[in-house]
């Protein structure tokens, strides 16, 4: 049993059906990508084309988009079936993890907002792009994207508790490598992350497990 493998046709509320039922399709990465190739996606997130052709540092192989792309394809390869699930699933297994992504926020199943959340989670990157001793750097790209996406993501018809989640899974993205960038977190240092996450660890560990699988493909 995987959640958020069964084919969804109604949207909750107001949101536009088919980036819906791509975010809860077997394979969103590939739904997704279809939505780009007829110009729909960007259509209905303009803030994520800025990205199409913008390169970045040697670390990556995509650039900004691709990039985005490849973080819901890693989503998906980790959650999927496949040797990535039963090494996801053995390192989880504590957690009912298919009961925690078949929960829902405001009818949006969480398994869709966390494939929303790596779609969307460098979105701001082209935005905040700056030449730093002689590197290209991205200064609070994370903070920035929410920001763009707490107006984005209401006019697309999320509700305030949606938007929250997804806003909060942007800004803080890169915070557990901040944690532990000087060494082992403290505790006062891990309750803060669990307190600006509001309790959301395992779906912002998700998009951060997505975002380094996605540096190279």
């Amino acid at each position: 049993r995987h959640a958020g493998r069964r084919a969804c046709t109604l949207s909750p509320m107001n949101l536009p059906a088919r980036l819906f039922d791509a975010l809860l399709a077997t394979e969103a990465s590939t739904a997704l990508r279809a939505l780009d190739a007829t110009g729909e996606l960007t259509s209905l997130v303009p803030e994520l084309e800025a990205g199409r052709g913008f390169v970045q540092p040697e670390l990556h192989y995509y650039d900004v988009l691709g990039h985005n792309m490849a973080a819901v394809a890693a989503l998906d390869a980790a959650l999927g079936p496949g040797d990535g699930n039963r090494e996801l699933r053995e390192a989880l297994a504590w957690i009912d993890l298919d009961e925690t992504l078949e929960r829902g926020i405001e009818d949006v199943p969480l398994l869709a907002l966390i494939r929303l959340s790596a779609l969307l989670h460098d979105v701001a990157k082209p935005a905040t792009a700056i030449f730093e001793e002689g590197r290209l750097r991205f200064p609070r790209h994370g903070p920035r994207g929410a920001e763009l996406m707490r107006e984005r993501l209401p006019a697309l018809g999320f509700g305030p508790a949606a938007t929250d989640f997804v806003a909060r899974m942007i800004r803080y993205h890169l915070r557990p490598g901040e944690l532990i960038k000087n060494g082992p977190a403290s505790d006062k240092a891990v309750r803060k992350f669990v307190s600006d996450l509001d309790g959301h660890v395992l779906p912002l560990m998700l998009v951060n497990l997505s975002d380094g699988m996605a540096t190279r493909g």
